[in-house]
């Protein structure tokens, strides 16, 4: 009897410390996550937990993920399909069965983030004409969420929505109207959990960028009002670029400088615009109080059979970038997980589910989010000095956040004498986003009678021509992504500027910063590539072509030529 009295006191003093432990502020409960995995195509599969061929999640799975050295699970729920749709009252068997899985992670002394997610009647609609009926169904709903896990500790985060997108069509462009209500949606989430007490009062809640996009959320997210103060994290998924992790067949099979040498890698992204990026979601929300998480990530599994090994190991070095990149930024994040393994796309399968067990089915891609968990947080970051592209002898010309809109947006002019301690050539770095929602993109480079001027813009792969009218998304293939692109001028546009400065304008590109510098440094434009490069032909996105048209522009050995 003493025993177990002394058993129960050591439970009860277990259970408080617990509790204690894991009640902190966002950004250390982001920081807290070391590896996070997502419970994929499960309990946010439609009609059932098995409707999309995984078996029912065991107890014995959660331990196999944490075994592996994850410590944090967001698991994907889908609840209108078991709610009353009026009261959005939820099925008893079904939020039992919701309860077990969170029980089974917290076993483990795991993290857990719960969402609503692929509940269509929300996702699909975000217009003014159903924001307030969806709105108050949502309100419903996650009052009656928060009210049964009220008393969870705060190792239990929740996450108001998903992927919010119109008719769930990826290529429709969304609107302001779309993003106003995603925005109202994050509002609602905040109002209706606090609102019932208890734990949640403190609890860590989690809101959305629209489609969970971090480019649109630098452009279009509004941080919702809270009474919790330092409770609250932005969510963003990335996988990116999409012409490399898509896994599709017109996909890239290498990414990155460190693999430039292996084959044509994918000119939509790298280490630095990763880096990039991820330092602008870090300015944006992290030095505003705000966690970040990162709530999915991945890279479908493909590959060619003559360099399988070397494509894999590229997988591996991608998820150990991004992975590195959240941690040292402080980010939480959840790598995604289908239990779909081959070759090509949706095949993010990282833990094989069979049965009642889980076994370890890539171990390249277990092994880079490992590599990546293993890098420090960056106390603080230098944002003026610290950019690789500068350079030595770089000048900042200019820093905001302003859309380019021809005469209604920003026209920046850049003095005369800003050119003349330059000889031999001199490089323009734009920094900038893509607008998303813009018809089309233009970065136009003109003298000071407006006349554009002709540069030239490097790559990983080539140094292509410019005409002084640049296209990030004919140039990139990208909408809604981070660039940091040089413009060399040299000879006599060199000697022009010197004497009338230059002007930059154009349309559909938020511009973050302008730098001058004598020439870019090898992290932003990588030299050509002679010896694997000679011979071959590229578009101007430096793409390689094996059959050129007649009449078009391509870059042969690092000239524009007209075929």
């Amino acid at each position: 009897m003493k025993k177990a009295i002394v058993a129960l006191l050591a439970l009860a003093a277990s259970s408080k410390s617990i509790a204690m432990d894991h009640d902190v502020e966002a950004q250390q409960w982001c920081r807290n996550v070391v590896m996070g995995w997502n419970l994929g195509n499960s309990l946010e599969a439609s009609g059932s937990e098995t409707e999309w061929r995984n078996p029912l999640t065991t107890k014995e799975m959660i331990h196999t993920v944490k075994s592996e050295g994850f410590n944090a699970i967001r698991i994907p729920v889908r609840w209108g399909q078991h709610c009353d749709m009026t009261t959005m009252d939820i099925d008893a068997t079904w939020l039992a069965r919701v309860k077990e899985v969170v029980g089974w992670c917290l076993d483990e002394d795991l993290m857990v983030v719960i969402n609503t997610h692929h509940d269509t009647w929300l996702e699909h609609y975000p217009t003014l004409a159903k924001k307030e009926e969806l709105n108050t169904k949502l309100r419903k709903l996650w009052t009656n969420i928060a009210n049964a896990f009220k008393d969870y500790d705060g190792r239990l985060a929740f996450a108001g929505t998903n992927e919010i997108n119109p008719e769930g069509n990826w290529d429709l462009m969304p609107t302001q109207e779309n993003h106003d209500v995603q925005n109202s949606f994050n509002q609602t989430f905040v109002d209706a959990v606090r609102a019932t007490g208890g734990n949640n009062l403190k609890r860590n809640l989690i809101v959305q960028t629209f489609r969970c996009n971090p480019g649109l959320g630098l452009s279009h997210f509004t941080v919702p009002t809270d009474p919790t103060e330092r409770r609250l994290s932005v969510e963003f998924h990335y996988y990116d670029p999409y012409s490399y992790c898509s896994g599709r067949p017109e996909s890239y099979y290498y990414w990155g400088f460190a693999y430039a040498d292996k084959g044509t890698v994918t000119p939509d992204g790298n280490e630095l615009s990763l880096a990039t990026q991820f330092k602008q979601i870090r300015k944006a929300w992290w030095e505003q109080g705000l966690g970040v998480v990162m709530g999915e990530y991945g890279c479908s599994h493909h590959y060619t059979t003559n360099d399988r090994d070397t494509q894999e190991a590229n997988q591996q070095y991608y998820m150990k970038c991004l992975v590195g990149e959240a941690r040292k930024n402080g980010f939480a994040a959840f790598a995604w997980d289908n239990n779909c393994f081959g070759n090509g796309s949706e095949q993010f399968g990282i833990f094989r589910r069979s049965g009642s067990t889980a076994t370890v089915g890539a171990s390249y891609y277990l092994e880079g989010i490992r590599q990546g968990s293993k890098e420090n947080y960056a106390e603080s970051v230098d944002y003026d000095n610290e950019d690789p592209d500068t350079g030595i002898g770089g000048e900042v010309l200019w820093k905001g956040e302003e859309k380019l809109n021809w005469g209604e947006g920003l026209q920046l002019r850049i003095d005369k004498s800003k050119f003349t301690s330059f000889s031999g050539s001199a490089t323009i770095v734009c920094y900038y986003r893509q607008d998303a929602t813009a018809s089309y993109e233009s970065i136009q480079l003109n003298d000071n009678n407006w006349k554009p001027f002709s540069c030239t813009v490097s790559t990983p792969v080539v140094t292509a021509s410019c005409n002084g009218d640049f296209s990030p998304r004919n140039f990139y293939g990208t909408s809604g992504a981070t660039h940091i692109t040089p413009f060399t001028v040299s000879g006599s546009v060199l000697t022009k500027l010197k004497s009338s400065g230059a002007k930059i304008q154009g349309y559909g590109v938020i511009m973050t910063k302008v730098v001058i510098i004598d020439k870019p440094s090898t992290s932003v434009s990588m030299p050509t590539l002679s010896t694997s490069s000679s011979g071959r032909t590229f578009d101007l996105r430096g793409v390689e072509v094996k059959s050129p048209r007649k009449g078009n522009v391509y870059i042969v050995d690092g000239k524009q030529k007209v075929f």
